[in-house]
């Protein structure tokens, strides 16, 4: 009888732990293993908020954020040294916000000039600015960028897929946005330059050439399209030229991306 009290007490105390395990904050994302079911609910998988590091963090799509949480937080995906307190990072492509989140956690002090040409994203992107930092040293942008300043038409698949080149989600959802030439953000130092612009660094990436000198650290994603030619290679030797050490992965991959100057 004794035996069973105790197996019984071991037991209860277990199913306790797990459960009191399983509300606490993963200490490198930010969120519980518990947050992460909710919000995989059919009620909860889009457009709502999630409680990541403490504060409610908006998102359009569940499934597209936890992949993106996973992929920064617990890979390090943007992982960079700076040789101050204050780095200034430029992020193309920020979406709802995740790599600014990435960023500041990394570099409190850090300067941020982020772009999203999603207009529903963008939304997002601005509230969750505002609810984790009230910060004037991050600017948004709601524009794509592009080699000029003008319009161009935009592909929404209300994740991260949007695009200014393919409808990689096959959505048939268009509208029309403006852009930046990211030239003319690039003529003073920048510790660390994100491009994640869904297949538009193809045209980006050899525009800023020149400025690329004033840039320390650089990540690029790069996407192949399906017809067009595959300029991979010439990526690579123009970020040889420019200076820059690049270490690759293959999307999906256990790898680390990094482009070190």
């Amino acid at each position: 009888m004794k035996n069973l009290v105790s197996d019984l007490l071991f037991t209860n105390y277990r199913l306790l732990k797990k459960r009191f395990n399983s509300n606490l904050e993963n200490g490198k994302t930010g969120i519980s293993d518990t947050e992460r079911e909710r919000i995989l609910k059919p009620q909860f998988i889009e457009n709502h908020t999630a409680q990541i590091f403490g504060k409610p963090f908006s998102y359009s799509s569940a499934t597209a954020m936890l992949h993106s949480l996973d992929e920064l937080f617990l890979e390090d995906l943007y992982l960079f040294k700076s040789d101050t307190e204050t780095p200034y990072i430029i992020d193309c492509g920020a979406n709802m916000g995740l790599s600014v989140l990435y960023f500041k956690r990394q570099y409190p002090k850090a300067k941020i000039t982020a772009f999203e040409p999603d207009p529903g994203i963008c939304k997002l992107l601005k509230k969750n600015v505002e609810t984790y930092f009230h910060s004037e040293d991050i600017t948004v942008y709601d524009k794509a960028v592009w080699t000029e300043e003008t319009t161009l038409e935009f592909y929404s698949d209300g994740g991260l897929s949007g695009s200014t080149v393919l409808d990689f989600s096959n959505t048939n959802t268009t509208t029309k946005v403006e852009t930046i030439d990211l030239k003319k953000f690039l003529t003073q130092n920048v510790d660390f330059l994100k491009i994640d612009i869904e297949g538009a660094e193809n045209t980006v990436i050899f525009d800023i050439e020149p400025q690329l000198v004033n840039v320390k650290n650089l990540f690029l994603e790069y996407h192949g399209i399906k017809g067009e030619p595959q300029n991979l290679g010439e990526i690579l030797n123009l970020l040889k030229r420019s200076g820059f050490k690049y270490y690759i992965r293959v999307a999906g991959g256990n790898n680390k991306v990094s482009v070190l100057p």
